[in-house]
């Protein structure tokens, strides 16, 4: 079945001054693998649709500011790093997803979940800073499941050329 609706989105690696990482945590039963799978709570990070009249950095600064609370004036935008494309079934809708990634770095560490949407607040259950360390050894599930493998040059400063294509397709282990 092909999807029937293309959602453009921004995804921010957010880092604090101590390497960490801000990942937000959503239960959301209504998002689903393809085939109807759903996998429990998870973490990912920060982000959300690209609007038709936004650039990706006007998106990430806007999307940091609703999810996190965090003014713009706080955050220092990096370059964009990786993306890639998958499919889910997002509200019971298929949906196909390009995900862009864009580096920001901030050194505020508390933030606010007082500006979600009314559809975020429903399913996001909090946020955290993770460091790669956390990420690793996480019994929890983290998107991109390719995360821990990407990250450290992030956290280096070592960002590629050009952006790097991810497998965001790729699921978790089965336990």
């Amino acid at each position: 079945m092909e999807p029937v609706f293309l959602r453009k989105s921004v995804k921010i690696l957010l880092l604090n001054d101590m390497q960490q990482l801000l990942l937000m945590c959503a239960d959301d039963p209504q998002t689903t693998t393809v085939d109807g799978q759903y996998h429990g709570r998870y973490w990912f990070p920060i982000g959300g649709e690209i609007e038709s009249s936004e650039s990706i950095e006007e998106a990430a600064l806007r999307e940091i500011f609703e999810e996190t609370g965090l003014k713009k004036d706080w955050i220092t935008l990096g370059p964009v790093v990786w993306y890639g494309e998958f499919d889910l079934s997002l509200n019971g809708q298929l949906t196909h997803l390009h995900q862009t990634f864009v580096v920001a770095h901030t050194s505020e560490t508390k933030f606010s979940l007082a500006h979600l949407t009314d559809s975020e607040k429903k399913v996001i259950k909090a946020l955290s800073w993770f460091s790669l360390e956390d990420i690793k050894n996480s019994s929890d599930i983290i998107y991109p499941i390719v995360l821990p493998d990407y990250l450290p040059d992030i956290l280096l400063g070592h960002y590629p050329h050009d952006p790097l294509w991810i497998d965001l397709a790729k699921q978790p282990q089965k336990k």
